[in-house]
Protein backbone atom coordinates (compact mmCIF):
# COMPACT_ATOMS: atom_id res chain seq x y z
CA UNK A 1 0.00 0.00 0.00
CA UNK A 2 1.89 2.93 -1.18
CA UNK A 3 1.51 6.15 1.14
CA UNK A 4 -0.37 9.39 0.28
CA UNK A 5 1.79 11.93 -0.97
CA UNK A 6 1.44 14.89 0.97
CA UNK A 7 2.02 18.24 -0.66
CA UNK A 8 3.29 21.59 1.13
CA UNK A 9 2.31 24.75 0.11
CA UNK A 10 4.39 27.29 -0.89
CA UNK A 11 4.75 31.08 -1.00
CA UNK A 12 3.81 32.74 -4.39
CA UNK A 13 6.71 34.65 -4.62
CA UNK A 14 10.15 32.62 -3.74
CA UNK A 15 12.02 33.99 -0.94
CA UNK A 16 15.39 34.54 -2.80
CA UNK A 17 13.36 36.47 -5.56
CA UNK A 18 15.77 39.00 -7.23
CA UNK A 19 13.21 41.87 -6.88
CA UNK A 20 13.09 41.41 -3.36
CA UNK A 21 16.45 41.79 -2.69
CA UNK A 22 16.80 44.30 -4.46
CA UNK A 23 14.35 46.15 -2.08
CA UNK A 24 15.73 44.82 0.84
CA UNK A 25 19.16 46.53 -0.32
CA UNK A 26 17.76 50.25 -1.28
CA UNK A 27 15.43 50.57 1.32
CA UNK A 28 18.29 49.58 3.49
CA UNK A 29 20.20 51.65 1.83
CA UNK A 30 17.05 54.50 2.61
CA UNK A 31 16.61 53.80 6.51
CA UNK A 32 20.39 53.86 6.74
CA UNK A 33 19.82 58.03 5.62
CA UNK A 34 17.02 58.48 7.21
CA UNK A 35 18.54 57.54 10.34
CA UNK A 36 21.52 60.19 9.77
CA UNK A 37 19.37 62.76 8.96
CA UNK A 38 17.02 62.04 12.16
CA UNK A 39 20.41 62.27 14.29
CA UNK A 40 21.19 65.19 12.94
CA UNK A 41 17.95 66.48 13.45
CA UNK A 42 18.47 65.13 17.39
CA UNK A 43 22.20 67.14 17.10
CA UNK A 44 20.77 70.18 15.85
CA UNK A 45 18.04 70.98 18.55
CA UNK A 46 20.46 70.32 21.27
CA UNK A 47 23.23 72.09 20.36
CA UNK A 48 20.92 74.96 19.88
CA UNK A 49 19.14 74.39 23.35
CA UNK A 50 22.55 74.79 24.32
CA UNK A 51 23.64 77.86 22.77
CA UNK A 52 21.20 79.82 23.44
CA UNK A 53 20.45 78.53 27.04
CA UNK A 54 24.10 79.89 27.77
CA UNK A 55 23.42 82.99 25.81
CA UNK A 56 20.27 83.13 27.33
CA UNK A 57 21.93 83.35 30.58
CA UNK A 58 24.63 85.76 29.85
CA UNK A 59 25.52 88.92 28.56
CA UNK A 60 28.74 91.18 28.42
CA UNK A 61 30.02 94.02 28.76
CA UNK A 62 33.04 95.61 26.73
CA UNK A 63 34.63 98.47 27.88
CA UNK A 64 37.26 100.21 25.90
CA UNK A 65 41.20 101.83 26.07
CA UNK A 66 40.09 105.81 26.23
CA UNK A 67 42.37 108.20 26.15
CA UNK A 68 43.21 109.80 29.50
CA UNK A 69 40.83 107.18 31.32
CA UNK A 70 42.35 104.85 33.81
CA UNK A 71 41.14 101.29 33.19
CA UNK A 72 41.10 99.37 35.96
CA UNK A 73 38.84 102.45 37.39
CA UNK A 74 36.20 101.96 34.79
CA UNK A 75 36.21 98.34 35.48
CA UNK A 76 35.66 99.17 39.08
CA UNK A 77 32.85 101.63 38.25
CA UNK A 78 30.99 99.16 35.69
CA UNK A 79 31.33 96.64 38.23
CA UNK A 80 29.11 98.38 41.18
CA UNK A 81 27.30 99.81 38.16
CA UNK A 82 26.28 95.86 37.42
CA UNK A 83 25.59 94.74 41.11
CA UNK A 84 23.55 96.86 41.86
CA UNK A 85 20.97 96.23 38.98
CA UNK A 86 18.11 94.96 39.51
CA UNK A 87 18.05 91.07 37.87
CA UNK A 88 21.87 90.85 37.45
CA UNK A 89 23.18 87.69 39.99
CA UNK A 90 26.62 87.70 39.15
CA UNK A 91 29.34 90.02 37.64
CA UNK A 92 33.05 88.72 36.75
CA UNK A 93 35.71 91.06 35.46
CA UNK A 94 37.91 89.19 33.03
CA UNK A 95 41.48 88.93 32.53
CA UNK A 96 43.10 90.98 29.26
CA UNK A 97 44.44 87.35 28.27
CA UNK A 98 40.53 86.46 27.80
CA UNK A 99 40.03 88.95 25.15
CA UNK A 100 43.31 88.11 23.61
CA UNK A 101 42.30 85.10 23.12
CA UNK A 102 39.25 85.76 20.88
CA UNK A 103 41.40 87.37 18.95
CA UNK A 104 44.02 84.84 18.44
CA UNK A 105 41.97 83.36 15.53
CA UNK A 106 42.32 86.10 13.36
CA UNK A 107 45.44 87.55 14.65
CA UNK A 108 47.88 85.05 16.17
CA UNK A 109 49.50 85.19 19.33
CA UNK A 110 52.64 87.19 18.71
CA UNK A 111 51.80 90.69 18.24
CA UNK A 112 48.60 91.27 20.53
CA UNK A 113 50.88 93.17 23.74
CA UNK A 114 50.84 96.20 21.86
CA UNK A 115 46.56 96.44 21.07
CA UNK A 116 44.42 98.04 22.78
CA UNK A 117 42.47 95.09 23.61
CA UNK A 118 38.98 96.07 25.48
CA UNK A 119 38.34 94.55 28.89
CA UNK A 120 35.39 92.27 29.23
CA UNK A 121 32.85 91.77 31.96
CA UNK A 122 30.78 88.73 32.42
CA UNK A 123 27.30 89.15 33.53
CA UNK A 124 24.79 86.60 34.53
CA UNK A 125 21.17 87.38 34.86
CA UNK A 126 17.95 86.58 36.36
CA UNK A 127 16.41 84.70 33.79
CA UNK A 128 12.80 84.83 35.35
CA UNK A 129 13.17 88.68 36.28
CA UNK A 130 15.73 89.88 33.39
CA UNK A 131 17.19 93.60 33.95
CA UNK A 132 16.32 96.01 31.69
CA UNK A 133 18.87 96.52 28.77
CA UNK A 134 17.92 99.07 27.07
CA UNK A 135 18.59 101.14 30.40
CA UNK A 136 21.55 100.04 31.60
CA UNK A 137 23.46 100.30 28.06
CA UNK A 138 22.88 103.84 28.65
CA UNK A 139 23.53 104.10 32.68
CA UNK A 140 26.44 101.93 31.29
CA UNK A 141 27.94 104.39 28.37
CA UNK A 142 27.15 107.37 30.87
CA UNK A 143 28.88 106.67 33.87
CA UNK A 144 31.39 104.42 32.43
CA UNK A 145 34.10 105.74 29.91
CA UNK A 146 34.11 103.22 27.02
CA UNK A 147 31.47 100.91 27.81
CA UNK A 148 28.55 99.38 25.88
CA UNK A 149 26.45 95.87 26.24
CA UNK A 150 26.56 93.39 24.23
CA UNK A 151 22.81 90.88 25.10
CA UNK A 152 23.86 88.48 22.41
CA UNK A 153 20.39 89.03 21.00
CA UNK A 154 21.71 88.60 17.79
CA UNK A 155 23.62 85.86 18.00
CA UNK A 156 21.21 83.88 19.43
CA UNK A 157 18.36 84.83 16.63
CA UNK A 158 21.24 84.10 13.99
CA UNK A 159 21.69 80.38 15.74
CA UNK A 160 17.54 79.88 15.66
CA UNK A 161 17.19 80.58 11.78
CA UNK A 162 20.19 78.54 11.40
CA UNK A 163 19.08 75.80 13.36
CA UNK A 164 15.57 76.61 11.38
CA UNK A 165 16.78 76.21 8.39
CA UNK A 166 19.02 73.47 8.83
CA UNK A 167 16.39 71.56 10.30
CA UNK A 168 13.83 72.19 7.44
CA UNK A 169 16.54 70.54 4.99
CA UNK A 170 16.34 67.38 7.18
CA UNK A 171 12.73 67.12 7.14
CA UNK A 172 13.12 67.49 3.53
CA UNK A 173 15.60 65.25 3.23
CA UNK A 174 12.97 62.93 5.37
CA UNK A 175 10.63 63.51 3.04
CA UNK A 176 12.56 62.62 -0.31
CA UNK A 177 13.66 59.52 1.37
CA UNK A 178 9.64 58.54 2.23
CA UNK A 179 8.89 59.12 -1.48
CA UNK A 180 11.43 57.31 -2.66
CA UNK A 181 11.33 54.48 -0.81
CA UNK A 182 7.34 54.57 -1.77
CA UNK A 183 8.75 54.60 -5.55
CA UNK A 184 10.94 51.80 -5.09
CA UNK A 185 8.18 49.71 -3.50
CA UNK A 186 5.87 50.39 -6.56
CA UNK A 187 8.30 48.85 -8.65
CA UNK A 188 9.41 46.27 -6.75
CA UNK A 189 5.81 45.28 -6.59
CA UNK A 190 5.21 45.51 -10.73
CA UNK A 191 8.42 43.91 -10.95
CA UNK A 192 7.47 40.89 -8.89
CA UNK A 193 3.33 40.57 -10.37
CA UNK A 194 4.92 40.61 -13.62
CA UNK A 195 7.94 37.95 -13.05
CA UNK A 196 4.77 35.40 -11.27
CA UNK A 197 1.94 36.53 -14.25
CA UNK A 198 1.38 32.89 -14.83
CA UNK A 199 1.14 31.81 -11.03
CA UNK A 200 -1.21 34.91 -10.57
CA UNK A 201 -3.24 33.76 -13.81
CA UNK A 202 -3.48 30.29 -12.02
CA UNK A 203 -4.69 31.57 -8.59
CA UNK A 204 -7.67 33.58 -10.84
CA UNK A 205 -8.29 30.70 -12.23
CA UNK A 206 -9.25 28.18 -9.71
CA UNK A 207 -11.46 31.36 -8.07
CA UNK A 208 -8.55 32.96 -5.46
CA UNK A 209 -10.10 36.52 -4.66
CA UNK A 210 -7.21 39.57 -5.25
CA UNK A 211 -7.30 39.98 -1.70
CA UNK A 212 -5.89 36.62 -1.11
CA UNK A 213 -3.47 36.94 -3.48
CA UNK A 214 -2.81 40.49 -2.41
CA UNK A 215 -2.31 38.59 1.49
CA UNK A 216 0.40 36.22 -0.16
CA UNK A 217 2.29 38.70 -1.38
CA UNK A 218 2.63 42.29 0.45
CA UNK A 219 3.52 39.39 3.69
CA UNK A 220 6.90 39.33 1.85
CA UNK A 221 7.38 43.20 1.73
CA UNK A 222 6.21 43.36 5.20
CA UNK A 223 9.60 41.32 5.95
CA UNK A 224 11.32 42.88 3.55
CA UNK A 225 10.57 46.38 4.91
CA UNK A 226 10.98 45.24 8.66
CA UNK A 227 14.67 43.97 7.95
CA UNK A 228 15.45 46.75 5.40
CA UNK A 229 14.10 48.87 8.54
CA UNK A 230 16.50 46.97 11.55
CA UNK A 231 19.64 46.88 9.05
CA UNK A 232 19.36 50.61 8.27
CA UNK A 233 19.11 51.59 11.92
CA UNK A 234 22.00 49.47 12.78
CA UNK A 235 24.29 50.51 10.58
CA UNK A 236 23.09 54.27 11.40
CA UNK A 237 23.78 53.56 15.28
CA UNK A 238 27.48 51.89 14.06
CA UNK A 239 28.17 54.91 12.13
CA UNK A 240 27.10 57.48 15.14
CA UNK A 241 29.70 55.31 17.15
CA UNK A 242 32.24 55.32 14.90
CA UNK A 243 32.02 59.10 15.21
CA UNK A 244 32.20 59.06 18.32
CA UNK A 245 35.45 57.23 18.92
CA UNK A 246 37.02 59.31 16.02
CA UNK A 247 38.11 62.34 18.71
CA UNK A 248 39.18 62.58 21.99
CA UNK A 249 36.72 63.12 25.19
CA UNK A 250 36.00 66.79 25.98
CA UNK A 251 37.09 68.32 22.71
CA UNK A 252 33.82 69.04 21.09
CA UNK A 253 32.97 68.81 17.55
CA UNK A 254 31.32 65.70 15.40
CA UNK A 255 32.36 63.51 18.14
CA UNK A 256 31.55 64.81 21.09
CA UNK A 257 28.40 65.21 19.99
CA UNK A 258 28.32 61.67 18.36
CA UNK A 259 29.05 60.31 22.13
CA UNK A 260 26.24 62.37 23.57
CA UNK A 261 23.44 61.02 20.94
CA UNK A 262 24.27 57.54 22.10
CA UNK A 263 25.43 57.68 25.65
CA UNK A 264 22.60 60.40 27.05
CA UNK A 265 21.01 60.48 29.95
CA UNK A 266 17.98 57.61 30.50
CA UNK A 267 15.30 60.52 30.10
CA UNK A 268 16.93 61.45 26.88
CA UNK A 269 17.70 58.27 25.74
CA UNK A 270 14.93 57.08 25.97
CA UNK A 271 13.52 59.62 23.49
CA UNK A 272 16.46 59.70 20.97
CA UNK A 273 16.21 55.88 20.51
CA UNK A 274 13.06 55.78 20.53
CA UNK A 275 12.75 58.14 17.27
CA UNK A 276 15.74 56.31 15.88
CA UNK A 277 14.08 53.06 16.12
CA UNK A 278 10.69 54.09 14.64
CA UNK A 279 12.33 53.79 11.37
CA UNK A 280 11.87 49.87 11.02
CA UNK A 281 8.02 50.63 12.01
CA UNK A 282 7.76 53.23 9.24
CA UNK A 283 9.54 51.51 6.70
CA UNK A 284 7.14 48.37 7.59
CA UNK A 285 4.59 50.43 6.88
CA UNK A 286 5.22 52.11 4.33
CA UNK A 287 6.33 48.57 2.13
CA UNK A 288 3.12 47.10 3.35
CA UNK A 289 0.36 50.20 2.73
CA UNK A 290 1.89 50.59 -0.26
CA UNK A 291 2.36 46.73 -1.92
CA UNK A 292 -0.87 46.30 -0.68
CA UNK A 293 -2.49 49.03 -3.03
CA UNK A 294 -0.41 48.82 -5.53
CA UNK A 295 -1.06 45.37 -5.96
CA UNK A 296 -5.26 45.21 -5.42
CA UNK A 297 -4.65 48.20 -8.49
CA UNK A 298 -2.68 45.95 -10.83
CA UNK A 299 -4.37 42.85 -9.50
CA UNK A 300 -7.88 44.64 -11.20
CA UNK A 301 -6.52 45.93 -14.24
CA UNK A 302 -5.04 42.38 -15.09
CA UNK A 303 -8.94 40.57 -14.72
Amino acid sequence: MTRPIKFRTGPIIPPEAAPLRALTVTMTVMCYLACLAIGALILIDRAVDSWTSGLSREVTVQVRLMQNADIDKELAKAKVLLETTVGVTNVEVLERDAGAKLLEPWLGTGSLDDLPIPRLIRVTINETATPDFVALDKQLKKSVSGASLDTHRRWEAELTRMARALSTLSYAILALIAMSAIAMVIFATRTVLDANRQVIDVLHLVGAKDSYIAHQIDSRFLRTGFMAGLLGVGLGVLTFFLLGLSGTIGAGGVADASRGLLFAPPEIAVWSYGILFSVPIIATVICLVTSRMALIRMLRSVL
